[in-house]
């Protein structure tokens, strides 16, 4: 609900227009929602990662294009067949990078925003979704010359709930989750995958089917 909201509400808050190239930067539990909405809403979609093994997954949640964040260079990863087979990516440069209209950064961290500069049309809108203590730095000139723009969105208001609720269930969109008992060994688990980054892409802690929990009480008693 709140990963689904936020980004539904990111994605009005640019102003976002049917022509417009959204990119995604993090692809986690706020990230795979923002780049299935995008999608469902008939935008192209650049997702951006720092880890390799998702692009297959980003591909699948309807990216037109995978960039790999190398930690200062975005280099583009393609399927060299169909997204099922078994070669991996290869990687290449656009001959025209300069095309996100919305850049979306749902990372848990802002990184350097230089480095999604090319990547940017003229007057982007960088949305800023990640909450951190941390300034952030933005290099002035490149930030000024093509107009660009900084928009904040954390959360989302009531309409904007129902909103989204309505549009999921309309396009019948769901996220990706991994499942863990409602148990203190379950969420040690669960937020052992979250800290080393491992989870995809939202955990939920669901409890025991009635049957067992009968059972168990039986077993008490």
């Amino acid at each position: 609900m709140c990963a689904g909201a936020s980004t539904y509400e990111a994605l009005q808050a640019a102003g976002t227009k049917p022509s417009d190239r959204v990119g995604v930067v993090g692809i986690g539990g706020l990230g795979h929602m923002a780049n299935v909405f995008a999608r469902a809403m008939g935008y192209s979609v650049t997702a951006v990662t720092r880890d390799e093994y998702k692009y297959r997954d980003l591909f699948r949640l309807g990216a037109d294009e995978v960039r790999i964040d190398r930690g200062g260079t975005l280099d583009l990863a393609t399927f060299p067949s169909s997204v099922g087979g078994e070669l991996g990516p290869t990687y290449g440069i656009l001959p025209d990078p300069m095309h996100i209209d919305v850049l979306l950064i749902t990372s848990n961290a802002v990184r350097d925003l230089e480095a999604c500069f090319p990547l940017l049309a003229r007057r982007a809108k960088i949305v800023l979704m990640t909450i951190q203590t941390d300034p952030i730095k933005i290099p002035y000139m490149p930030f000024i010359l093509p107009g660009h723009r900084l928009v904040a969105s954390t959360e989302a208001s009531h309409h904007n709930h129902f909103e989204m609720l309505e549009f999921v269930e309309s396009h019948r969109i769901e996220p990706l989750v991994e499942t863990f008992p409602m148990t203190l060994e379950g969420a040690m688990r669960a937020f052992d995958r979250l800290e080393k980054g491992e989870m995809r892409y939202r955990g939920v802690l669901v409890r025991e089917d009635e049957e067992q929990t009968r059972k168990r009480r039986r077993e008490y008693c």
